[in-house]
């Protein structure tokens, strides 16, 4: 038993990630929760419990526009599972806010529900929808907040809590983690000494990589590029077969401060090792266990080492596996998130 038995809870779907959504959104069916899926710009169903955002990977003005309209006793909990990044944290407070603010309220003030109750972007505004999505992300909980729909507020990072803290705003700490179907002991060759998961996305990350990359190839060592342009995306089991041919796994961050810890969760459970460099305080995952740390003008001779020291890279891969598998797990969070929401809204 769970405690979340016959808890109705909608799942918003966005136009992409639907992998990941349709894990969670199978986690709390597992949990034995009464689940629906819903899209992001459609009518939010009837009846629901708790309606569980995660990222976001889209425009939360529909959804919010929504549930702020709902009578509160007619109204579902939210639980926003925030997974996306938020803007620098040099920037001062004031200009935080009143950037992010008015970048929302420009997001809200682009989006119509038509009569069959399908949210549309008014392409007039598409222009001033297309930048500053951070910014959105902070002013997006203001407004949520503000209007009294966000129940509750998770992170996948301890820092990015304490962030939001400092700025009035409570966050849980909820980490994405492992998955059962993300992981597998294949007991392949590990003949891709570097692998490189995801996009590019940022002038930062392309130039670290292409430096990293130069570095590693002039110790005769290649890094596969699974970025989408070099390579395709893999997902599923051809992941799973990649990850488990791979030595190391190379984390290299968009801006200093963000989290991109779905890597390590990616990794982990196949065994690769993960090499970062330096991070803020997002996870348990600990440099020198788990992982290895190092700075970027010393990433290649890092990599090359553990490339070659099997024995070393095998433990710290082996508590890394067992951390994911045991501790961080989606299952965990999922619950943790639910059983908090339900218990706020009985609160309300």
């Amino acid at each position: 038993m769970t405690g979340l038995e016959s808890a109705r809870v909608g799942v918003v779907f966005w136009k992409k990630e639907t992998d990941l959504l349709s894990l969670i959104s199978g986690t709390a069916r597992d949990l034995g929760c009464e689940v629906t899926n819903f899209p992001a710009d459609s009518r939010v169903p009837q009846g629901l419990d708790v309606v569980l955002a995660c990222g976001p990977f889209g425009s939360l003005a529909p959804l919010g526009s929504q549930l702020s309209r709902m009578p509160p006793g007619e109204r579902p909990a939210l639980a926003l599972w925030m997974t996306e990044q938020f803007s620098n944290p040099a920037l001062p407070a004031w200009a935080q806010y009143l950037a992010g603010v008015t970048r929302s309220r420009l997001e809200r003030l682009a989006y119509r529900e038509t009569e069959t109750g399908v949210w549309q972007l008014n392409q007039r505004f598409q222009p001033l929808t297309r930048r500053a999505h951070r910014l959105r992300y902070f002013g997006d909980l203001k407004w949520l907040r503000a209007v009294g729909v966000l129940t509750v507020l998770a992170v996948g990072s301890r820092w990015i809590a304490q962030y939001l803290k400092a700025r009035d705003i409570d966050a849980m700490v909820a980490f994405i983690g492992s998955h059962p179907s993300w992981g597998a002991d294949l007991k392949l060759e590990r003949d891709v000494p570097v692998l490189w998961l995801g996009k590019v996305a940022s002038s930062r990350r392309r130039r670290v990589l292409q430096a990293v990359r130069a570095d590693l190839r002039r110790r005769g060592l290649d890094m596969l590029m699974v970025d989408g342009e070099e390579h395709p995306y893999v997902f599923g089991d051809e992941r799973t077969r990649l990850l488990n041919r791979a030595r190391v796994v190379l984390n290299i961050l968009r801006e200093p401060w963000d989290n991109h810890s779905l890597r390590y969760f990616l990794a982990a459970p196949n065994r690769a090792m993960i090499v970062t460099e330096p991070t803020y305080p997002h996870t348990p995952f600990e440099p020198g266990i788990h992982l290895i740390s190092a700075p970027v003008d010393q990433l290649a001779d890092t990599i090359a080492h553990y490339t070659q020291q099997d024995a070393e890279r095998s433990q710290i891969a082996e508590r890394a596996y067992a951390l994911v598998t045991s501790e961080l797990t989606m299952r965990r969070s999922v619950h943790e998130i639910l059983t908090q929401t339900l218990a706020r809204r009985q609160l309300s």
